[in-house]
């Protein structure tokens, strides 16, 4: 979770919340940590600039 935060320029509470939202998924390894697909700092991306570009 830390490493998306950072890499995305992102709070985890964020992408907590889009998690919740269902915009983007993870999986649990057996320690029940999060882990994301590449993908996912693909779709963070995206929402940052729809964002910007004022799309809600």
């Amino acid at each position: 979770m830390g490493e998306v935060s950072s890499r995305s320029g992102l709070p985890v509470s964020t992408i907590h919340f889009y998690e919740a939202k269902g915009l983007i998924s993870s999986q649990r390894n057996n320690g029940n940590h999060r882990r994301y697909l590449r993908g996912v700092l693909r779709k963070l991306a995206v929402i940052k600039v729809a964002q910007k570009a004022g799309i809600p």
